[in-house]
């Protein structure tokens, strides 16, 4: 019997020594780092060729963040394992009368100055790497849009609407960035509305 107690209590503590090591935490399962910097983004519209006006989506990041309440900078690449983009997505949607419609982008409407981006129900935005200016970069015009009234909308593929959320695309077992970054140009909905003459 005595020899029972000590088995029991040997798998009773081992028991309790690997849930004290499991976390729930997803953050920890998947290998994420949460971190804020405001005003990363911007949206501007540009009529310079009146017949050809576009929206444009820009983001240049530094690759030494600086982050509110550290006194150091965040260098994004060394973190993320050397990931040589961060994604993040938005859309667009169209006033039809009293409704909002939200708009398929084609590739095609997408100029692609800088970084990657991909159409469809929501823009997928990608700011690549440049070693050379040591930013993460992203601008990109949206063309082919008729006359109207129009908001944009970082909260796709998110439940912010006051943030725009940036996701390194790092690989293996390095960290994977998550980077919050509040945009002051959106409206209390998360909108940031323009119009298209």
């Amino acid at each position: 019997m005595k020899k029972t107690l000590q088995y029991f209590f040997l798998m009773a503590l081992g028991t309790v020594l690997i849930a004290a090591d499991c976390s729930n935490k997803d953050s920890e399962f998947y290998n994420d780092v949460f971190v804020s910097s405001p005003e990363l983004v911007s949206v501007y519209t540009d009529d310079a060729l009146p017949t050809e006006p576009t929206i444009i989506v820009e983001a240049n990041i530094d690759r030494l963040l600086n982050v509110p309440g550290n006194t150091r900078p965040l260098d994004i690449f060394k973190t993320t394992g050397g990931a040589t983009k961060l994604q993040f997505s938005y859309e667009l949607e169209k006033l039809d009368g009293s409704e909002w419609i939200p708009l398929s982008i084609q590739d095609s409407q997408l100029i692609v100055e800088l970084g990657q981006a991909y159409g469809g129900d929501f823009v997928l935005g990608k700011c690549v790497y440049n070693q050379t200016t040591d930013q993460y970069e992203y601008k990109v015009r949206i063309s082919g849009l008729a006359s109207g009234s129009y908001r944009l909308s970082f909260g796709y593929n998110s439940q912010s609407t006051t943030n725009v959320e940036f996701r390194s695309e790092s690989t293996g077992n390095n960290l994977f960035l998550n980077l919050n970054s509040r945009y002051s140009a959106l409206d209390a909905g998360g909108y940031f509305g323009f119009s298209i003459d």
